[in-house]
C-alpha cells in the first residue's frame, strides 16, 4: 500500500505568484512546501523582474510576460518589448478582462487580451488569463482558440453556470485564497463542479491572503491553506491533491 505524505512533506504548485511584488526577499520566503511556482508579469518592467526572480530562487521557478488589464491601454507603446518577452517567457500572461474597475476601457482590454492569445498560438505556450465580472466576453474570445494551447482561468471566481461553461472548452481553473472566505459560497460550490484534472491552485503572492492570514501579506506556502479548503470540498485527501495538481501543472507547461 502506498504511504501517504505529512502535511508537513507535501509539495504544491503555485501557479500564480508575484513574487517580484514581495517587501521580503527573497532569501527570507518559505519555499519549503512548493515544488515549483510561477512568476506571471502584469506590464514589461514586472514581467523583466518576473524573469530575473525565477532564476534566483532555491526552486524551480517559472516566468511569463503579460500586460494586465487594467494597463490594456498601454498596449501600444509596451506592444514591441512585449513581443520579445513573449518569445523568451514560459507563459504568456496575466492578461485578460476587468469589467469590474474598468482602467483601461473594454475595447482597450479585448484589444489586449486578443494581442496575448495571438501571441500564446504563435508560441505554442500557456496563457493566464484574468477574469473579473467578464466572463461572457472571455467565454467568446477564448472559444476561437480552442484547443490551440493551454489556458488558465487565475484565481477563478465564477459560479456553478460559468465553470460549467468553461468546462467545454478545456480550460484550467486556477483557485486562490478566495475560496477560503466565508463570503465565497458561489465560489466554494463552483469547486464541487471542477474536475480535479482541472484544478490549480496559486496564492496571487501578495495579494488575497487566505484564511487564517488574513490581513498579512500572502506568500507561496500560503497556498496549503487554500488546498485544505479545496480538500475539503472536494472530499479527497491532501496527498491526492497535491498529486493531481503537480501533475495538472506539468500537463499546462509541457513538462
Amino acid at each position: 500500500m502506498k504511504k501517504s505524505l505529512s502535511n508537513q512533506e507535501l509539495k504544491w504548485v503555485d501557479t500564480h505568484c508575484h513574487l517580484q511584488l514581495l517587501k521580503h526577499k527573497i532569501s527570507e520566503i518559505d519555499f519549503s512546501n512548493i515544488e515549483y511556482l510561477i512568476i506571471p508579469g502584469v506590464d514589461v518592467d514586472s514581467s523583466k523582474k518576473a524573469k530575473e526572480a525565477s532564476s534566483s530562487l532555491p526552486i524551480k521557478g517559472y516566468w511569463s510576460a503579460g500586460l494586465h488589464p487594467h494597463d490594456a491601454k498601454k498596449l501600444s507603446t509596451e506592444k514591441e518589448e512585449l513581443e520579445v518577452l513573449f518569445s523568451e517567457a514560459d507563459l504568456i500572461g496575466e492578461t485578460g478582462l476587468d469589467y469590474y474597475r474598468n482602467l483601461s476601457s473594454k475595447d482597450e482590454q479585448k484589444e489586449n487580451l486578443k494581442f496575448h492569445l495571438d501571441a500564446s498560438k504563435k508560441y505554442k505556450k500557456p496563457i493566464i488569463i484574468h477574469c473579473r465580472d467578464s466572463f461572457e466576453d472571455i467565454h467568446s474570445l477564448i472559444s476561437q482558440y480552442h484547443g490551440e494551447f493551454p489556458i488558465i482561468l487565475h484565481s477563478w471566481t465564477g459560479g456553478k453556470k460559468w465553470t460549467k461553461k468553461f468546462l467545454d472548452l478545456d480550460i484550467y481553473f486556477s483557485i486562490s485564497g478566495i475560496v477560503t472566505y466565508e463570503t465565497a459560497k458561489d465560489l466554494q460550490l463552483s469547486v464541487e463542479e471542477i474536475p480535479i484534472e482541472r484544478m490549480l491552485l496559486e496564492t496571487d503572492t501578495p495579494y488575497l491572503t487566505p484564511v487564517p492570514k488574513r490581513g498579512e501579506d500572502n506568500q507561496p506556502s500560503y497556498v496549503s491553506y487554500t488546498a485544505n479548503k479545496v480538500a475539503d470540498i472536494k472530499g479527497v485527501s491532501l496527498d491526492e491533491l497535491s498529486h493531481h495538481t503537480i501533475a495538472n501543472s506539468n500537463t499546462v507547461l509541457g513538462i
